[in-house]
């Protein structure tokens, strides 16, 4: 689904519950672990992205056991490197199923090295992305590949009418506008401080981002990514001058 559907007057929404465990880009802060977004809807929980740090936090929100389905946007450390500890953690607590994990080629090398233990492979069903539309659960997954310096996705997740769009890490590219179109709520990265015109980016700024989601008709923008040592407050100034919806 990639514009809005029109809604019956007084039809309420699926009850959708966003978690913010981390958001920190690159490195986790004092306060932030790195990327990692709890959807729940009807006892059904999807993680996007384990970012460094993620387990945690994660913990105070639900069992790691009961979780059912993980997207990883790329295979960077900031967004992926706790899938080990959970794996360790679901492996030693005899979690009654095998996790899956829908990630980019390359991730789960990233993820379990060679001397791991088997157990911990086991313990996490990898999926690659194809196909790019999918049932995980109540929620339809869409992904499309994005622009970044290792193979990337951007993730679209619809329940009923409501989505939302989350951008991992991407540069500017017309993939990521279309899946974002009409979306109810774009998570999106502003972690270049510096917009350079022309050039090979992967990363935006708080001003793409912004441009983005004004393109894309997003209904409300939550700028994540920031890195420990940015100024969020000049982020969201910044993002402002070009978005006049909601912006977090």
């Amino acid at each position: 689904m990639r514009g809005r559907s029109r809604r019956r007057p007084g039809r309420p929404r699926p009850a959708v519950i966003l978690t913010v465990v981390g958001c920190a880009g690159t490195v986790p802060g004092p306060d932030a672990a790195c990327s990692c977004y709890l959807l729940e809807h009807d006892g059904f929980r999807l993680l996007l992205d384990a970012g460094t740090g993620a387990l945690g936090p994660l913990q105070r929100f639900i069992d790691p056991c009961e979780l059912d389905a993980v997207v990883i946007s790329h295979p960077h450390r900031d967004h992926c490197s706790d899938l080990m500890p959970l794996a360790y953690l679901r492996d030693r607590r005899g979690a009654p199923k095998r996790l899956p994990v829908i990630a980019p080629a390359g991730t789960s090398e990233r993820v379990l090295g060679p001397t791991d233990p088997p157990a911990y492979a086991t313990a996490l069903d990898w999926h690659d992305p194809s196909p790019a539309i999918r049932m995980l659960g109540p929620f339809t997954i869409e992904t499309a590949p994005v622009r970044h310096s290792v193979p990337a996705l951007a993730v679209r997740v619809t329940l009923d009418s409501t989505s939302l769009t989350y951008s991992g890490d991407s540069g500017e590219c017309p993939e990521l506008l279309e899946l974002a179109r009409g979306t109810d709520l774009l998570l999106c990265e502003a972690a270049a401080a510096v917009e350079t015109p022309g050039s090979a980016d992967v990363h935006l700024t708080p001003a793409q981002a912004a441009r983005l989601a004004k393109g894309a008709n997003a209904a409300h923008l939550i700028l994540t990514h920031l890195r420990p040592w940015a100024d969020p407050i000049a982020a969201l100034e910044e993002a402002r001058q070009f978005y006049d919806a909601p912006i977090t």
